[in-house]
Order: structure tokens, then C-alpha cells, then sequence
């Protein structure tokens, strides 16, 4: 679990050099100090004063709730009513002094707490974990999040992130996507070289129904090196050794298994072809590659 820090409502104010303070003044100071002793609560009051303050605001929004309810004043309640209790928890201590986030590896702490738009000091019933999480959401790293605020000062986030699954090539253009095909963004593409490249405009959105066809077969997921949509229709895959196999608009999955089985007895990707077609539901066509010119062959 990570501490993230947070920006100061209420900074400190910078220590200037001391003035002169009269005889008088000081005596002053000290009598309000022996009246705030004698004002001073006994420790198990202390203790005590947050939990009655939650208990009093739960008290105060039930019963103002079921009075705004009778006389169809719940729209004044909520912005009457409701800013007045809320400015009051702060200053009775219920604000912001920690957010403690768990599940984040790639999202930075400064996209985070943007979302969140909480800073120290804050009253904590003035921050909504709902549109919080609505932020969060936007973020694409973030596949999901959780959001609670836990008395008396922590906002708590727990995040779940994308796994990058491709890169997204489309007019020069590069981003990451997990295996849904949600776009996770331009940054960090680079640390992700390895894998497999999707092109064309539409590519997200029918990446996992490709990537479903991928993870079917095993053996030849790790073979696939790009796929690029075909007239928005369709996808061509390229394999490792220069193949490229026509995949057909339906039912792709059962065609990869055709391809996995051919391999398997044919030994099919270990020929010299250049082309399969799967777009036939009945066959599997392959083109060889032309075969190396003889020294002296002068051609047709």
C-alpha cells in the first residue's frame, strides 16, 4: 500500500524573526493558557469526541432526512443542510490528511490525485468517492477502481491496471492496449517492444475476439507478430517466418484451430509457403514461395 502526498489547503506559514513581545502582552498570554488548561477535556473525553461527532451527524441526516421527506424539501436539505454539517465535521476534525493507494504500478501519483481533486485539510464528507471513481475510470491505465473514504481522515483507493497486450498502430500513430482492446495510451510503449503489433483504424475494437483466437491455441499465439484489419472486415495475421494467414470475417477461432491442426500433422509453417487462406470454411490453401533462380537461368 503506497502514501500518497497530498497538497496543503492550509500550508505553514514561514517562520519570520521574532518581535519584541511587552511585559504586559506576555502576562496576557499567560492567563489565556491557565484558562485553556482549566478548559482542557480529561483523556477519555478526547477519546470520545470523534466517535460522538459521527454519531451526532448520522443523527442529524436521518432526522433532517425524514423531515425534508414529509415536506418535500430534500433538495434544501441537501444544500443547506448538508454544506453546514459538512463544514462542520472539518472543523471538528473529520478532513483529509492521508490517501493510501493500493494496486498501482504504471498510473503516477500525479494522475491519481488530479482525479481524486482532494487536498489536506478538506472537509472528508466534502470529497464524493463516486465521482472519484468516475475520474479514475477515465484514466487509461485504470481498468477499475475502488474508492471509500475511512474516518477520520484517509481517502483509500484501490486500483485495479490494464495489462498491455499489443501495440496499436494506426496513421504513425502507437499506443498500448490490454486484451480488450481498450486503448491504454501512448506512454511507456517503448518498455513494451515485444509485443505483437495490431494496425488499422477499427483494430481495439476487435482486438479480443482476435486475442480470444490467440489464446485458443497455444502453441501458435507465440508465432503472431502482427495482425492488421482488412477492409474493416477482417484480419491478416504475420507469423515469425514471413507467413501471413488470410483469417475469414467469422469464425476465426475455428479456422486458427484448422491452421493449429495442419501444423501439427503437416507440419505446415515449417514449409516453404508464404501464404495460408483460411477465409474457406472447408479448405486450407497455401501459396508456395517461388522457388530460387538457377545460375544461368535466363527465365521464360
Amino acid at each position: 500500500m503506497r502514501q500518497l502526498t497530498l497538497p496543503s489547503l492550509y500550508p505553514r506559514k514561514k517562520a519570520g524573526k521574532a518581535k519584541p513581545v511587552a511585559a504586559k502582552e506576555l502576562r496576557r498570554g499567560s492567563n489565556r493558557r491557565k484558562a485553556s488548561l482549566k478548559r482542557r477535556m480529561p483523556a477519555w473525553a478526547d477519546r470520545a469526541i470523534r466517535p460522538a461527532i459521527i454519531g451526532s451527524v448520522a443523527v442529524i441526516l436521518l432526522s433532517g432526512g425524514i423531515t425534508a421527506w414529509r415536506s418535500g424539501g430534500i433538495a434544501a436539505l441537501g444544500q443547506a443542510l448538508g454544506e453546514s454539517i459538512v463544514a462542520w465535521t472539518g472543523s471538528a476534525g473529520i478532513a483529509v490528511d492521508n490517501v493510501l493507494v493500493e494496486g498501482r504500478e504504471k498510473t503516477s501519483t500525479e494522475v491519481i490525485l488530479a482525479a481524486l481533486q482532494v487536498e489536506r485539510g478538506m472537509p472528508l464528507f466534502a470529497f464524493s468517492p463516486d465521482r472519484a471513481r468516475d475520474r479514475l475510470l477515465a484514466i487509461g491505465w485504470v481498468r477499475d477502481a475502488r474508492v471509500e473514504r475511512r474516518m477520520p481522515d484517509t481517502i483509500f483507493v484501490d486500483l485495479t491496471e490494464r495489462r498491455p497486450a499489443a501495440i496499436w498502430q494506426n496513421k504513425g500513430e502507437f499506443a498500448l492496449v490490454d486484451e480488450t482492446g481498450a486503448v491504454i495510451g501512448a506512454e511507456d510503449v517503448g518498455q513494451y517492444g515485444d509485443l505483437r503489433v495490431i494496425v488499422g483504424g477499427d483494430a481495439p475494437e476487435h482486438f479480443a475476439e482476435l486475442f480470444g483466437m490467440l489464446e485458443s491455441q497455444p502453441g501458435l499465439k507465440d508465432r503472431v507478430v502482427a495482425a492488421v484489419r482488412v477492409g474493416s472486415r477482417r484480419w491478416n495475421v504475420k507469423l515469425d517466418n514471413d507467413m501471413t494467414v488470410l483469417l475469414p470475417e467469422a469464425g476465426i477461432e475455428e479456422a486458427w484451430a484448422a491452421l493449429a491442426e495442419a501444423t501439427r500433422e503437416n507440419a505446415l509453417l515449417e514449409r516453404s509457403v508464404t501464404q495460408i487462406d483460411l477465409r474457406m470454411a472447408d479448405r486450407v490453401t497455401v501459396r508456395r514461395a517461388p522457388e530460387p533462380k538457377v545460375a544461368g537461368d535466363k527465365g521464360v
